[in-house]
């Protein structure tokens, strides 16, 4: 839109302009303002902004760093940003996922002695049914592919079919391979207890190094929450596995792992500090030996999007061995 002030025409001077430069001056702005306005379209608090802070983690114990992991930056599309200090080295990455597309980059957490971190890209499509695809490139001896298929369900719904083909690369191995999946689950409330039961049946293929590996996963949950603010949770689950696969990343093992959970939530109060929950797990991964407690308290702040507070555990290796206290500063959604 162009803006023109004329002045009278008893008192505007008979200039002529030379042809092909009219007076811009609007225009010229417009273009200049072009770009700011681009970036505010793009860099404001959506609606849901304060909700996306209930997925964050603050990261602030000796085994997993000191620092912030998913935090929501303010745009449109949902975009999270990790930075974390490592022993050795920084966690940086972003990533988003938008549409049932997965798009992040960057530099991620490569265990709890690994000196480098895991520099990665990915681009990936899984959406619930139809089109699938991926492309991911990884560094630090990890598998990287190039892979597509397609999904659909069957029974009413309830089972998911997936079918996938693809190329992948990990070390010295080039390895074409074909991927089936068959997963479904069923839920049922007995009273106040909420039930679940799932299972995934997933089959490997590699043609060209003759392997195959199959697996089933099964996971049983069931939460209740008896009083008013009180929730109990519990879960198991196992996998079985047979066979080999030829990327070394593809390949699973036979797996137990049991989760314990009471979370009791205080009432709102309108107060700037206040009790949030308190929440005590425990957790015991049957495969490895190891078991976890943990007691966390929360504290509702004014202004922050989440819950806030310690978390103080403490890890039984073993036979005895590796057993050791946990410290953390823990979020919850509201």
């Amino acid at each position: 839109m162009r803006l023109f002030l004329r002045r009278p025409a008893s008192s505007r001077p008979s200039v002529r302009r030379p042809l092909g430069r009219p007076l811009t001056v609007a225009a010229l702005v417009a273009a200049l303002w072009a770009p700011v306005a681009q970036a505010q379209s793009i860099f404001h608090l959506p609606s849901n902004y304060m909700g996306r802070f209930g997925t964050s983690e603050i990261a602030y114990t000796t085994a997993t760093g000191y620092g912030v992991r998913y935090l929501p930056l303010p745009t449109e599309p949902d975009i999270r940003l990790s930075i974390v200090k490592q022993a050795n080295y920084w966690e940086i990455n972003v990533g988003s996922r938008v549409n049932d597309t997965t798009l992040a980059g960057g530099v991620y957490f490569n265990g709890y002695t690994a000196a480098e971190g895991i520099p990665r890209m990915e681009y990936t499509h899984n959406s619930d049914v139809g089109v699938q695809y991926s492309a991911l490139v990884q560094g630090e001896g990890l598998h990287s592919h190039l892979s597509g298929g397609d999904a659909f369900r069957i029974m009413q719904g309830r089972v998911r079919v997936l079918g996938t083909l693809g190329v992948a690369v990990q070390a010295e191995t080039v390895a074409p391979y074909g991927q089936a999946e068959v997963s479904g689950g069923f839920s049922k409330t007995f009273g106040v207890v909420n039930a679940y039961l799932g299972t995934t049946a997933r089959t490997y293929v590699f043609p060209v190094q003759g392997q195959v590996q199959g697996s089933v996963d099964v996971y049983l949950a069931a939460s209740a929450s008896p009083v008013q603010g009180l929730t109990l949770a519990a879960s198991h689950f196992e996998r079985y596995v047979g066979g080999t696969v030829a990327i070394p990343d593809f390949g699973v093992s036979r797996y137990e792992e049991t989760n314990l959970t009471a979370l009791y939530r205080f009432p709102k109060q309108d107060r700037l500090l206040a009790p949030g929950a308190v929440r005590a797990r425990a957790s015991r991964t049957w495969t490895s030996g190891y078991t976890y407690v943990w007691l966390d308290t929360l504290f509702d702040v004014r202004g922050l999007p989440s819950l806030v507070g310690p978390g103080v555990g403490y890890q039984f290796g073993p036979g005895g061995t590796d057993s050791r206290w946990l410290f953390t500063l823990i979020t919850l959604g509201r």
